[in-house]
């Protein structure tokens, strides 16, 4: 076995392997006597067989197998031996290579590989970075209040239309439907708030409601028969009225609402309806924020990458991919690959890990708050746990729950990084500096103040005002790196 390096230019090495039959030959007829000893053949015994049959059925796949085997681990066993980090997976070069098992008993593997570049990411040189922290307001507490308040309330049947109620109504001589009066566009509220039992409004039904499948839910139609420009118009007559009154926010129904006992106050309750509210919108600004932290970095991280190693690897591991469809997302590969590295890094160097345990806590979670919240933990702690040894079963779906994990741990380190100036406001606010617009940050409103430019009138309102205190950021666990191998 000779292993030689062949050729260096820059970020790209060759190695030659040379496997000489004397590295394989016992091993191969170890293996063609333990196929003797349980090979079928017609016409022999089991163990029987002429070993020179034997050979000639199976002594080409071994050798294939085994000199195989034996080039990937001597390539493998070089690499770690010598502490070189690769990018993806050596590439062979078949004319520099000579493997052929109907001929050879000798055999030479070329191989070559990238090696990753070396870098340096300095998170105290980089620039100051804003980041958008969503804050409920008062209507949208007070919505998410009253949606929990109407699950628990009392129905009943009002006399008069108002603007939270559902109305019955029949037209023709058969057709009837319902709707909720906060799915009607403005003109079909004012037609029918006010109106009473019996009372007929006249209505074009392109007019009526806000969105085309709450039209489509009324009249009961399916897309194939559902015909947006010959709808008509119709009388339709008041068959009842529905209401749900808010409950009242006392002890009985803080019981009901939330029994597990978390919530006993109305303080209490404005908080956790903040929360969930802040909740829904955080993927949108913990999206922001990973596109602005990425870029940034990339910005102001340099390294050389060997660009035409990366391109054939491309090319000869994507067979769907021509080199003209390549040439036009060239960018968008190379910056894939450049943050995949940056990332890596970042992964190592921080001890950042996803274990077993997270992802079943993960999972458990998952459970208890969307099927399980009307009832005491305690009391389906044997159903959550059959559940979660159920999921982790399906070994794709702990692969994604392992990356979205990883990707939040690695958000939260970039948080406790970089350097950001928090800025909040509720969602109108966030999509203003979605779009770019001009955001006060903290350096600049200390400089407003200094120069006495702040703006004091009562009652004005900033865009954005910074956040009290920063959030404690967890600490990192170690990932273990980990190397592919060819067959």
């Amino acid at each position: 076995m000779n292993i030689t390096p062949e050729k260096s230019t820059g970020n790209v090495q060759q190695l030659c392997i040379e496997v000489n039959k004397a590295d394989y030959a016992e091993s191969v007829e170890n293996a063609l006597k333990k196929y003797r000893k349980t090979a079928q053949i017609p016409g022999f015994r089991v163990g029987n067989a002429p070993m020179g049959l034997i050979k000639r059925n199976y002594e080409k796949p071994l050798i294939a197998d085994e000199v195989n085997k034996l080039a990937s681990d001597n390539l493998y066993g070089y690499l770690e031996k010598n502490n070189i980090n690769i990018m993806f997976e050596p590439m062979l070069i078949e004319e520099k290579s000579t493997v052929d098992f109907d001929n050879q008993e000798d055999f030479v593997f070329t191989f070559e590989f990238a090696l990753q570049p070396e870098f340096e990411l300095d998170f105290a040189a980089l620039p100051l970075m804003k980041a958008f922290k969503i804050e409920a307001n008062k209507e949208e507490v007070e919505d998410y209040m009253n949606q929990v308040r109407r699950r628990h309330g009392d129905y009943i049947n009002p006399e008069v239309v108002e603007d939270d109620d559902y109305v019955s109504v029949k037209w023709g001589e058969e057709e009837n439907g319902f709707f909720f009066i906060k799915d009607l566009t403005e003109k079909g509220k004012k037609m029918f708030i006010g109106k009473k039992v019996e009372d007929t409004v006249n209505v074009v039904f392109n007019e009526l409601f806000i969105s085309k499948e709450n039209l489509k839910k009324f009249l009961k139609k399916e897309d194939g028969n559902f015909d947006e420009s010959n709808l008509g118009s119709a009388e339709l007559k008041i068959v009842s009225i529905g209401r749900v009154n808010l409950a009242e926010m006392n002890e009985e129904f803080f019981k009901k609402a939330f029994p597990d006992g978390s919530i006993n106050s109305v303080k209490e309750f404005e908080k956790i309806a903040a929360q969930q509210i802040e909740a829904q919108w955080k993927q949108e600004t913990d999206r922001k924020f990973m596109n602005d932290a990425i870029l940034l970095i990339m910005q102001n991280v340099t390294m050389e990458l060997p660009e035409d190693f990366i391109k054939r690897f491309i090319l000869r591991n994507n067979a769907e991919i021509t080199e003209e469809q390549l040439a036009q997302e060239w960018n968008k590969y190379l910056e894939s690959f450049k943050w995949q590295l940056i990332e890596s890094k970042l992964g190592k160097d921080e001890n950042v890990e996803v274990t077993i345990d997270e992802i079943k806590n993960h999972i458990r979670n998952f459970y208890y708050q969307n099927y399980f919240m009307q009832f005491n933990l305690a009391d389906v702690e044997e159903r959550l746990n059959q559940l979660v040894e159920e999921a982790v079963k399906d070994k794709k779906q702990v692969k994604q729950l392992y990356d979205q994990l990883f990707d939040h741990k690695m958000m939260q380190l970039l948080q406790s990084k970089m350097n950001i100036e928090e800025l909040t406001g509720d969602f109108n606010q966030f999509v203003a500096f979605m779009t770019g617009k001009e955001v006060e940050g903290k350096k600049q409103k200390a400089d407003k103040k200094e120069k006495g430019e702040e703006k004091k009138e009562k009652g004005e309102k900033p865009l954005v005002t910074e956040s009290a205190e920063a959030e404690e950021k967890p600490k990192k666990t170690r990932r273990s790196p980990t190397k592919k191998k060819t067959e």
